[in-house]
């Protein structure tokens, strides 16, 4: 049999040199299509120190859902202090919705500007109280398990706040539920001895326990406190306009006013001179 030899064909160098540099922008373009696709969006950080939300997976999706058709934006919520702030570290491009408490203790480090305060039944404050079961007093919440829907730092620093001082507080055992009124819950099913909680929730539980209420009693008040603020690092400038409106206009649609309900919020409102004197003490 005979053998039949295959002709190879050789290609000048020149037209290999080409060849590889299209294929390296091909590759180029593909990996970098995701980083392509949001290098130009504006993302919206959120993180809440008074806030405990079981669902974040949901929050984004229905935040997500709800800005696509507005422009290139993404929702993204975190569930740790430490990793949020890590993140937002010298983001310019961003919005950012945290608590009043959390903006207060980092604005001048991160260079933030508070633009809009929440409002939630006409009000853009809300006041903490610090709640045990008539007979109760301060010495014997303190010795208990206190149940706050807050993370346990701001927990600590709101009590260190209405009792006047910081000592024992880092020792306080606390229970974190999911919100404010779980937190009286809790006592009364004898599951801790004393709730950080607002007014509201206890006003709350007044018309949805009645019989609970009355064994409840007030043990120290707090003062009043702006309720999640929206805030724009100050290099974003005049380009955070827009997204910043839109935001702030969510509650005058029904698909917006669904997603602001699960911050805990019924609209926004532009923070005044009042408002930010208590935020940045100016």
């Amino acid at each position: 049999m005979r053998h039949i030899e295959q002709k190879k064909t050789k290609f000048p160098d020149t037209v290999i040199r080409f060849a590889l540099c299209v294929a390296f922008f091909l590759c180029a373009t593909v990996f970098d299509g995701a980083a392509f696709g949001t290098s130009d969006k504006t993302m919206i950080f959120f993180y809440s120190s008074e806030t405990n939300i079981n669902n974040f997976k949901s929050l984004k999706m229905e935040f997500d859902t709800f800005l696509s058709n507005l422009g290139p934006y993404e929702f993204q919520p975190f569930s740790d202090r430490s990793t949020f702030e890590n993140h937002i570290r010298d983001k310019k491009k961003c919005l950012l919705i945290l608590s009043s408490w959390h903006y207060t203790n980092i604005y001048e480090a991160y260079g933030l500007k508070a633009v809009f305060t929440g409002v939630r039944e006409g009000k853009n404050s809300q006041k903490r109280i610090w709640v045990g079961k008539v007979g109760s007093d301060i010495a014997s919440a303190k010795a208990g398990q206190i149940a706050s829907a807050s993370s346990v730092q701001h927990t600590r620093s709101v009590l260190s706040e209405i009792l006047g001082t910081k000592d024992g507080t880092d020792k306080l055992k606390i229970l974190t539920v999911p919100k404010d009124i779980d937190a009286l819950m809790s006592v009364g099913f004898g599951m801790s001895k004393s709730a950080l909680t607002t007014a509201n929730a206890m006003n709350s539980l007044k018309n949805i326990n009645p019989a609970l209420h009355k064994k409840m009693t007030v043990l120290v008040e707090g003062g009043e406190s702006l309720l999640l603020v929206l805030a724009v690092p100050e290099a974003f400038g005049r380009n955070a306009e827009k997204p910043m409106n839109i935001i702030a206009q969510m509650a005058e649609t029904p698909r917006g006013e669904e997603r602001i309900r699960m911050l805990g919020l019924d609209q926004w409102q532009k923070i005044g001179a009042s408002a930010r004197t208590i935020l940045e003490g100016k």
